[in-house]
């Protein structure tokens, strides 16, 4: 039995991705647990994942209010790069934004429910597709700091999304019917004028991402909510994203960072 402070699922990787139950206390491989009876049980504790404060209510993924006020990670900026207040001398933390904003970033399209647009820093753009359940992307741009490339993200989701549809993703299989070449090709020409130097007009490269999951399996979308029921049960199916598929239901395992559990499995009958 597991037992601990949740905090994610953990891709690595390879075809399928190989995911982990990440906690305080385990770090445990999920692939083979696939056609297995799962309990998750919700202890009724919760404690932020950055400070371990005891609390009643978690905010923006595991976080205590305290927290949320003072962390750079928790500021709106990251939500909204283009709100970036750094040169106005008020960033929470200037060494994180030093490490975190102030790299090269990638602006790029990614088909999860639909084709959206999205920002993450240069070497973590695998990571970021695989926690948004992505089937397929490419990169549209690279530009020299986080708010450069919320601005143009923000410019594009005049036009199109930036946000998934979970229900769609966790329902969508493979082949990708969409041709993300083309896509770009569209999205390009309303990219304004001065970002257009920072196009990656010869990266053409479709990556294609595959999860697990049982074969002919069917995601039932009930969603478990630990508050609510603190009992989860049911046969493993799939991950995708930062959802776990049971056949009773779906977790977002990531909503409920912060929150103690306790895992056992046993064969299914």
């Amino acid at each position: 039995m597991l037992k601990g402070c949740l905090q994610e699922l953990e891709p690595i990787m390879e075809e399928p991705i190989a995911y982990s139950l990440v906690g305080d206390e385990f770090h445990e491989p999920l692939n083979s647990l696939l056609g297995k009876t799962l309990e998750l049980r919700y202890t009724g504790l919760k404690t932020c994942i950055h400070c371990g404060r005891k609390v009643h209510k978690l905010y923006q993924n595991g976080y205590c209010f305290p927290c949320v006020r003072s962390l750079a990670m928790c500021d709106l900026c990251i939500i909204k790069p283009e709100l970036c207040h750094f040169d106005q001398g008020t960033c929470r933390d200037e060494s994180y934004a030093i490490s975190q904003c102030f790299v090269p970033h990638y602006v790029y399209l990614a088909f999860s429910s639909h084709v959206k647009v999205g920002i993450t820093r240069k070497g973590r753009q695998l990571r970021r597709w695989a926690d948004q359940g992505a089937c397929a992307a490419i990169l549209l741009a690279e530009v020299p700091n986080r708010k450069m490339a919320g601005e143009m993200e923000a410019h594009l989701r005049t036009f199109m999304s930036d946000r998934t549809d979970w229900r769609k993703m966790l329902q969508n299989e493979d082949p990708v019917s969409v041709d993300l070449v083309e896509v770009k090709q569209q999205v390009a020409d309303q990219v304004p004028g001065p970002f257009q130097r920072y196009l990656l007009w010869e990266e053409q490269e479709i990556f294609t991402l595959k999860y697990p999951r049982l074969p002919n399996w069917k995601v039932n979308l009930s969603v478990f909510n630990l508050d609510k029921t603190p009992l989860v049960s049911g046969t493993l199916q799939g991950i995708k994203g930062q959802y776990l598929l049971l056949d009773t239901g779906v977790l977002n395992v990531k909503k409920f960072a912060g929150y103690h559990i306790e895992l056992s499995e046993s064969a299914s009958p």
